[in-house]
């Protein structure tokens, strides 16, 4: 081959190169979620369209189907007096953060110039990979460098594999030993752990077909130093619930059926208090969220919770203010987290989406519109959060492909720690990717341990059960 001819495909192979190097990113805007707009609606469809406009150049392309792209925007609208907060944050088909960055603004005239704002410094973040601050004088723009957080400094403490497709993980007591207690949950199984050198099955309790086991807690409400079980269990459409106790290396039942959903949380002092919700003929949730109180055998409702318009039992966590006070704090339908003040006023709004459940229970859909033509709807459960002794705060994310239909679909999950300091949730550090759903995690804060119970694989016709795994990291 002369040099002429080496001269040639050089030439050819660096245009196709530089060619396929400039192809233009695919990028879907999505409709961002509103907050205190007077016309949602019209909002919704005025900031995507603005987006769609300025974001597109060329090295973007962008588009309102997000079948095909590449990578998705997606942000919130907040007003909150005459003032205006854009938050935008684009990831990539795995769920991985590109860019992310806020534009804020007086008064409705300034939202054009926001909007063309946000969009230089989201462009500039899918180019290059980093957000770079941008002013504008119509606007403020805020923007940051998306460099990976901390990674947990964890020692791994062990993988232990289980069969079945599990749900929900609870810590008992710690023995002397080293051992611990572990309270697993599947659909219709309730199992009795004991997690040492190795992970050893004491004891099963198999429930029927038709009843569905939803959530599992501990507390010790009778201060006996022994935690009682607390088995969330619907049939059909009613709860009837359970309460277990160690009995040796088995359980035993000492109450139910109740007519309670339950979860646990770390109260402001540290004691862990268990909270309950009730269900109606038309409401999943009914009335307020209230305090368990065990007196005997029998059990109560006490000291109701003041929970903002989207709180209920499986999405509000407390957090301690500055001045000691309690502040809530929610995962809302999108999956923001949202902190409210004691008087009720929104504190926070999180521009990222966490949690992600594929725990559900049916409910017979009244809504003769139903397209699905099932005659029942699924009700999903949110994600726990756990606020550990030092007042830190524990939040999962699971996420999949943003490509399916089903939303409530997820293979893959992190865990990230926050500290609230009154006005902002200060990333500590997060978990490294797995690539399994986590269905569940417990908090062991005597040991400091996170114990993340992740399904490795799902029921495949009914002689696959499935397998779930328990992953144990030490976090401090």
């Amino acid at each position: 081959m002369n040099v002429q001819t080496i001269l040639t495909v050089l030439l050819f192979v660096i245009t196709w190169c530089t060619i396929a190097w400039a192809a233009p990113v695919t990028t879907y805007v999505a409709e961002f979620s509103m907050s205190g707009a007077s016309k949602p609606d019209e909002m919704k469809s005025t900031i995507q369209t603005l987006l769609l406009s300025r974001l597109s150049n060329e090295k973007i392309t962008t588009t309102g189907k997000q079948e095909g792209a590449e990578i998705k925007v997606s942000g919130s609208y907040i007003l909150s007096g005459s003032l205006f907060s854009l938050d935008a944050l684009a990831v990539n088909a795995s769920g991985g953060v590109v860019a992310r960055s806020f534009a804020q603004g007086k008064d409705p005239d300034e939202l054009i110039p926001a909007v063309a704002a946000l969009a230089k410094s989201l462009a500039e973040g899918i180019e290059k990979g980093t957000v770079s601050s941008v002013p504008s004088k119509a606007a403020v723009v805020q923007a940051e460098v998306v460099r990976p957080m901390p990674t947990v400094p964890a020692a791994l403490q062990g993988i232990y594999r289980l069969e079945g497709v599990l749900s929900g993980i609870a810590v008992g007591r710690t023995f002397p030993g080293g051992e611990r207690e572990l309270f697993v949950i599947g659909t219709h199984t309730l199992r009795y752990y004991r997690q040492g050198a190795e992970m050893k099955l004491l004891t099963e309790i198999p429930y029927k077909v038709y009843e569905n086991v939803l959530a599992v807690d501990t507390a010790d409400l009778d201060n006996d130093s022994i935690p009682e079980i607390y088995v969330t269990v619907m049939k059909g459409e009613t709860l009837v619930s359970q309460v277990w106790t160690v009995d040796g290396v088995s359980m035993k039942q000492i109450a139910g059926p109740l007519p309670y959903f339950f979860r646990a949380l770390s109260a402001l002092n540290g004691k862990k208090k268990l909270y309950a919700q009730k269900i109606s003929g038309l409401s999943d949730f009914d009335g307020q969220v209230a305090e368990l109180v065990k007196s005997g055998e029998s059990y109560t409702l006490t000291n109701p919770v003041k929970l903002p318009k989207q709180g209920y039992l499986y999405n509000f966590n407390l957090l301690k203010s500055a001045k000691g006070e309690p502040d809530t704090i929610i995962t809302d339908r999108s999956g923001n987290l949202r902190v409210f003040n004691p008087a009720g006023d929104e504190l926070l709004k999180s521009s990222e989406e966490y949690g992600g459940s594929e725990t559900s229970f049916k409910r017979t859909d009244l809504d003769s519109t139903n397209s699905s033509g099932s005659g029942y709807r699924k009700v999903f459960l949110d994600q726990r959060t756990v606020v550990k002794a030092d007042g830190e705060l524990l939040v999962p994310k699971n996420s999949g492909s943003w490509y399916t239909l089903n939303k409530h679909t997820y293979n893959k999950n992190s865990l990230f720690c926050f500290a609230w300091n009154g006005t902002s949730l200060d990333e500590k550090w997060h978990t490294s990717q797995s690539g399994f759903y986590l269905s569940d995690f417990a908090y062991d804060d005597a040991a400091h341990e996170v114990l993340l119970l992740e399904v490795v694989s799902k029921e495949d016709g009914i002689f696959d059960a499935g397998a779930s795994r328990i992953v144990i990291k030490k976090v401090d």
